[in-house]
Order: structure tokens, then C-alpha cells, then sequence
């Protein structure tokens, strides 16, 4: 397990890990469960970002015992093409040139874009798992109440797919509406449920699929309640109206294409949204992410844009954390730092260990000392402090990622918080020295735990 994830890592916890990567507009998420089966939910792989991908791949799909090549290898149980929509099978071919693919999950459903190469490959890809391994190879999955598959004690349940629920009693006929993009209203929608935590990949699901699908068929006693939810097309308007009937998400102007209900019954702790630079294609929708703001718990709210990638897990008691994949120590050249810490708690001065206890309520007051010239002069040092909480037990929604601000007191070589919550919180410093090159990041762990 690579950091930051390895941080959090415990004996005997047995985590369902994620993966949401910063392919700009468009969707890639790694998930290995807990039996480390390895499923890629979606591909969006380009000449500009294909090294680094492949290169993330390597380092986070497990390596195992294949008994097909007698030896250890890695590769890819399942691909989930969500739909067949560019942005969410590109690059396929580039990475099965490295990593096996056993099968497919697929919509059903033809998309937009069914001419260029990727999609080609695709489609032959599809021929050639069933070839090699039988029908079962690339299959639909069925939205129903049970459990899709298992996976270590992790279940997998598909919501939406171009299928009917399976309880024939409760589906109903769906309007036409033929606006709608009918691969969005029909892509797949995965919700992994693990030790009674969640994460919920909608794809481009739009508001038709969770008014007229989803929620009359999941809207059940908490099922669609979800900790992590990764926002529905980049953070568009569809997942709540239709974009082109609609220019505003208005209920009362437009309540036969509007739908915000969906939000409510998924209540998320943290939304994520996968997207480019937002003069590209507007993502997210301003309107759109107010209303995640205001549904997320405590506004926890982040883009792919300004955070990079993301990593997080859910372990067997539970536990469960979101962070930044930029949560590691990188030192890029010859020179160093080093984060000191001290503690105040209750009118007493403690040194503040990395990786240590620190009671709730206790202040921290971290500065940084340069070795080698790396803060020489310090004019050309740039710094830049980030904290991604991980909360537990009665605090376990504090998953706030956030940087020190701009008007907060101190030099630009401190840091200044309180504890607050009980978790294990991380603290990213990053020292850059424009003049001479230097470029070092540091990680200092801080343990908040309840002094009774």
C-alpha cells in the first residue's frame, strides 16, 4: 500500500481502497477491494496524461499470483464502462498494453461517440474477452436490492444500467423525454457498501435515471445514504435538470425536467468532483455545486481541479478517510527541512512528535527549519501548508481538506491550528526555493485523541 494511504494502514483492518485520478474532464476511478480484486471504473487516458497514469496504476493495482502466467503479476478483474461515451473508455488500449482486463461491465446502452479508435478497440476488446473466457466475460449488470457481487465483505450493488430493476412489481414505464441523452440516463451506477460505510459512482447519471430509476427503487430505509459520492458528470446541471431544455436549476419554472430530490436521499459526508479547468467546459456548474455545498456535511466539497487526485479507504471497523494522493513526502533534491511541532494544552508547553498523540484542545504551532540553503533567500521560498482531516468514531465525517490562509497570522515558515478532532490528521508542507530549484514536501502526522 503507497502513501498517503499507507498512513493509515493498521494491522488486521482489511480496506476497500479507491482511486479518483485527475484525467480533467472525464472519469477514471481504481477500487481494490478488500479480497484485492481490482476494479477500473471507467478510462479517460490522453497523450498529455498517459505516463503518469500508467505509472499511478503500477504503483496501486496489487500484485498477485496469476496461475494463467505462473507467476506474480497485476491486472484488472473487472472495467466498468459506465457508457460508452469518449471521456469514459479512452485510452483502454493503453492500458491493457500493461495491465490484463478478465472482463467487462457494460451499460447496454450506444453512446455519442461511436466512430473513433478508442471506441473501435473497445468494442473489439469486448469480442476478445468473450472469446478467451465465455460470455460471462462482458455482461450487464442487473439493477436490483441484492447485492451485484461481493467482494471480501464488501458488496456491490448496481442502481442504474440500461436493464430493468429486477422487483418487477415496483418498476414502472419511463416517461420519454427526447432530450434526455439516453447513455446518461442509462449508464451504470455502482453503490459499494463496506462495514457500514459507502461510496457512490453515479457516472453521468442524470436527474430522468434517479426520478424515474433509482430513487423509487433504492429510496428504502437509508440505501442510497452515501459517505463518499463522486458528483455525476463533472458536476453538470443534468444530475439535477435537463441542460438542454433548462438554463437554471428551477423546480418551479421547469418541474417536469427538474429533479433535486436525489441529493437528499444520498445525504453525502464528502462530494468529489472529477473535472477540468472550468473556462474548458464550465464544470462544475456553479448552481450545481452550490447545492452539493449545501448538502455535503460541513460544505465538504472538493474538485480534481484544484486538489489533484484523490485516495481514500474504508477499513473493516468502519474507519474511513479522503485524501489528497498528494499527501507524501517528495524531495526532489539534495537539500531538506525539517517540521517542528509544539503543544500547547492547558497552559502547558509540549514538544509535538511526528506521528504522535495530541489531545483535543491542545494548539499547535509548527514552523519549519531549512538545511543546506533550501530557505536561502528567502525572498525565492514559496511554502504552502494543507491539512486533510481524517475524523473517527463521533467525528468521522470531518474529512475537511483545506490550506493555510492567506491572512492567517504568522510568517510564511508557520502554521498555527488547534486540535479539534479525534482521527489521524495530516499535515502537507511543501518548500519550494525558485531560484536555486529546490523543491521538498514533508508529511507531519498528528493523532487527535479525547483527553477523559
Amino acid at each position: 500500500m503507497t502513501r498517503p494511504l499507507s498512513y493509515y494502514a493498521e494491522s488486521g483492518s482489511v480496506p476497500l481502497m479507491f482511486h479518483l485520478l485527475n484525467v480533467g474532464e472525464g472519469l477514471m476511478v481504481l477500487l481494490i477491494y478488500p479480497d484485492q480484486t481490482t476494479m477500473l471504473y471507467d478510462c479517460n487516458i490522453t497523450q498529455d496524461n498517459k505516463n503518469w497514469i500508467i505509472n499511478y496504476l503500477k504503483a496501486n493495482i496489487p500484485l498477485r499470483y496469476s496461475k494463467e502466467e505462473q507467476k506474480k503479476t497485476q491486472w484488472i478483474d473487472i472495467f466498468v464502462n459506465s457508457h460508452r461515451d469518449q471521456d469514459h473508455y479512452r485510452g483502454l488500449k493503453e492500458v491493457r498494453a500493461v495491465f490484463d482486463i478478465k472482463s467487462i461491465w457494460d451499460s447496454g446502452e450506444t453512446g455519442a461517440t461511436t466512430q473513433d479508435d478508442d471506441y473501435k478497440y473497445y468494442m473489439r476488446l469486448r469480442l476478445d474477452l468473450i472469446k478467451k473466457y465465455g460470455d460471462s466475460a462482458v455482461i450487464v449488470p442487473l439493477p436490483s436490492r441484492k447485492s451485484f457481487f461481493e467482494f471480501g465483505g464488501s458488496q456491490v450493488y448496481c442502481l442504474c444500467s440500461s436493464e430493468e430493476f429486477s422487483d418487477k412489481d415496483r418498476s414502472k414505464q419511463l416517461r420519454e423525454v427526447l432530450e434526455a441523452k439516453i447513455q446518461h440516463t442509462n449508464s451504470i451506477v455502482l453503490l459499494v457498501k463496506y462495514a457500514g460505510r459507502s461510496i457512490l459512482l453515479p457516472s453521468d447519471s442524470d436527474w430522468k435515471a434517479w426520478q424515474e430509476k433509482i430513487v423509487p427503487n433504492f429510496n428504502q430505509d437509508g440505501f442510497l445514504k452515501s459517505n463518499i459520492l463522486v458528483a455525476s458528470h463533472h458536476g453538470s446541471r443534468s444530475f439535477f435538470t435537463d441542460e438542454n431544455l433548462n438554463d437554471t436549476i428551477d423546480v418551479e419554472a421547469n418541474p417536469d425536467t427538474t429533479y433535486v430530490e436525489s441529493i437528499d436521499y444520498i445525504d453525502p459526508s464528502i462530494v468529489l468532483i472529477p473535472c477540468g479547468d472550468y473556462e474548458s467546459a464550465r464544470h462544475p456548474n456553479k448552481e450545481a455545486l452550490q447545492i452539493y455545498k449545501a448538502k455535503a456535511t460541513h460544505g465538504q466539497v472538493y474538485t480534481t481541479q484544484e486538489k489533484g487526485s484523490f485516495c481514500g479507504f474504508i477499513d473493516k471497523f468502519g474507519r474511513w478517510s479522503v485524501i489528497p494522493a498528494r499527501f507524501k513526502p517528495v524531495d526532489k533534491s539534495s537539500v531538506s527541512f525539517d517540521i517542528r511541532c509544539q503543544l500547547n494544552y492547558k497552559g502547558n508547553l509540549y514538544k509535538g512528535i511526528d506521528g504522535g498523540m495530541f489531545p483535543i484542545g491542545g494548539s499547535l504551532d509548527f514552523s519549519i527549519i531549512g538545511h543546506g540553503g533550501l530557505t536561502d533567500p528567502v525572498s525565492s521560498v514559496n511554502t504552502y501548508w494543507e491539512v486533510s482531516n481524517g475524523g473517527i468514531n463521533s467525528f468521522h465525517e470531518h474529512q475537511e481538506i483545506y490550506y493555510k490562509g492567506d491572512n492567517e497570522k504568522g510568517n510564511k515558515f508557520e502554521f498555527h491550528r488547534a486540535v479539534a478532532y479525534e482521527g489521524r490528521h495530516l499535515l502537507r508542507c511543501r518548500v519550494r526555493n525558485t531560484k536555486k530549484g529546490f523543491d521538498v514536501t514533508k508529511i507531519f502526522v498528528v493523532n487527535g485523541f479525547k483527553d477523559d
